[in-house]
């Protein structure tokens, strides 16, 4: 289901970009597209930093992530927090997309039920992940490093759904984003099996992201938009307080799990080269997984030229 809501965040409000505009004067109503994971924490800022700019911004959440960029790539969003491996298969497949800036990296782990002590344990058993995520890229490539790509059963669940079945038994592990993986993890679901940073890919998950004809159309928007990402991205990064306040008021969860999973994000809207090696890793593991045929474009796909 998606969900569509302003957000408006007196509590959490940061600094104005530019003077307020003139009395009377109409906002231009904009949406920006989002995921139920805290990795995106930073998105939930950009509604005060983009009113005095004259932009009424409305956040629309939506569960799957394939989901999302196609609403980004569709026009039902105009910009949108993209899992970049979702991005990817979309720009490969004929819709033009262009990742404009890093947003978070890192964000997932692999938790796993007691008596399962290494990854090699989870030979013959389930694990639950989100289908076309980064998640899933950095388990295959584990699972076949491990030597048991074929011995495991893999469901595919969107994040928020995967604590519960792996609370009853139901799976053996979940390759889970936050706040959902810390969440399983503190309340004894499980324990934390495999942090997944070690890939070619490293950290890499979330990038700001539009759709190429939108970025031709209108320069001067996605301007305004990615200066407004930065800068909520920067507060996050700066003010770990902000990022737990906002994974409580908006995750529903409690200041403990908050903290904690908290830590497992790294909010950055550095897009240098490090952010950029980090996504053609991403793209020869995804071809190595064959969830994509072909690289995309990459002089199309990476326009930071904006930041």
């Amino acid at each position: 289901m998606i969900s569509r809501r302003p957000f408006l965040a007196a509590a959490l409000a940061a600094p104005a970009l530019v003077a307020r505009p003139s009395l009377g004067q109409t906002l231009r109503k904009i949406k920006l597209g989002t995921a139920f994971t805290t990795t995106t924490n930073a998105m939930f800022l950009m509604p005060d930093l983009l009113k005095p700019e004259g932009i009424d911004a409305e956040i629309v959440t939506f569960p799957s992530l394939v989901q999302r960029m196609q609403a980004v790539a569709t026009g039902a969003v105009d910009v949108g927090n993209g899992g970049l491996s979702a991005t990817m298969q979309l720009a490969t497949k004929g819709f033009p997309m262009a990742v404009l800036a890093d947003g978070c990296d890192g964000g997932w782990m692999l938790v796993a039920r007691k008596g399962i002590e290494t990854v090699k344990d989870l030979a013959g058993k389930k694990i639950g992940v989100q289908n076309g995520s980064i998640g899933l890229v950095s388990l295959n490539w584990k699972l076949r490093h491990e030597g048991i790509a074929d011995k495991v059963q893999l469901l595919f669940l969107d994040n928020q759904d995967q604590p519960t079945p792996l609370a009853r038994g139901d799976l053996d592990a979940i390759c889970c984003f936050e706040p959902y993986a810390t969440f399983a993890e503190l309340n004894g679901f499980g324990h934390k099996l495999w942090v997944p940073y070690d890939t070619p890919m490293g950290k890499t998950n979330l990038g700001f992201v539009a759709s190429v004809p939108l970025i031709r159309k209108d320069p001067d928007l996605i301007r305004t938009l990615v200066k407004a990402h930065v800068k909520a991205t920067n507060t996050m990064r700066d003010n770990p307080q902000i990022a737990i306040d906002t994974t409580v008021k908006q995750f529903n969860m409690s200041k403990e799990i908050a903290e904690a999973s908290v830590k497992n994000l790294f909010f950055s809207a550095d897009s240098g080269p490090a952010f950029q090696a980090g996504l053609k890793a991403l793209a020869k593991m995804m071809i190595e997984d064959k969830m994509m045929d072909t690289e995309p474009k990459w002089d199309e796909f990476i326009d930071t030229r904006f930041v």
